[in-house]
């Protein structure tokens, strides 16, 4: 059983003169946890620096996997992003879940059973021949989750990937992603997704406001946010 471990040391991420991220210092290793935040807190930046998309302006970001130490994050973390048309770049779903297992170097028999095994897993075995442009945007959705978790990372970092989606449809992709193995970091305004969560944290302008329980989170959270309505 894979057990994932990410050790925030005074992480901080500053840009255009801007500070985004303040020295966050942070231990994560719960099955799974929330993030909240206003828009502009900083969700979507600790997101790509916990993948290692950019590296933080000061401080160090550890990736432990069965207490071992990796220096490459994204090597063993997906990323999942808020629109599904910034990450599907093939033509089939065969072919888009295929991509990311090409480049971790398997074989084409390999892609083929692997791609195979993971539309089985999501019930979605008559999609393989399927081209991406008729899908919905949930069903682009569940599909970039699909190309994540094929690749076998231990973790998983979900951003906003309920935006813009119909509650039918949201309640539908957050079932498939209570299933999943890995360990997940949720970022969403979707509180009620976060209400099983292990762990959830409240970003406020860059910085940790609160974090713990999702019933002592999220009821401070929604009460701060009715409390401070405006456009």
């Amino acid at each position: 059983m894979i057990k994932p471990k990410l050790v925030l040391n005074e992480i901080s991420y500053a840009a255009f003169g801007k500070v985004i991220l303040e020295e966050l210092t942070l231990t994560l290793d719960e099955k799974s946890i929330g993030i909240v935040g206003r828009n502009g807190s900083g969700k979507s930046t600790l997101a790509k620096i916990l993948c290692g998309l950019i590296d933080p302006s000061k401080g160090k970001l550890e990736v432990h996997i069965n207490g071992k130490n990796r220096s490459h994050p994204n090597l063993k973390i997906g990323i999942v992003f808020q629109n599904p048309d910034h990450q599907i770049i093939f033509g089939t779903v065969e072919e888009e879940i295929g991509f990311g297992l090409k480049n971790l170097g398997y074989s084409k028999s390999e892609v083929k059973k692997k791609t195979a095994l993971t539309l089985q897993k999501f019930d979605k075995t008559n999609w393989i021949n399927l081209s991406t442009s008729t899908l919905s945007q949930g069903q682009r959705q569940l599909l970039c989750i699909m190309s994540v978790f094929a690749m076998d990372p231990a973790i998983i970092i979900l951003d906003e990937v309920f935006s813009g989606l119909d509650l039918p449809t949201t309640k539908a992709l957050d079932a498939y992603i209570k299933n999943l193995p890995q360990m997940i970091i949720h970022i969403t305004h979707s509180l009620s997704s976060l209400e099983k969560c292990n762990r959830v944290i409240w970003l406020d302008h860059g910085k940790v406001l609160l974090d713990g329980s999702p019933k002592s989170v999220l009821q401070e959270y929604s009460k701060h946010m009715l409390r401070n309505v405006n456009l």
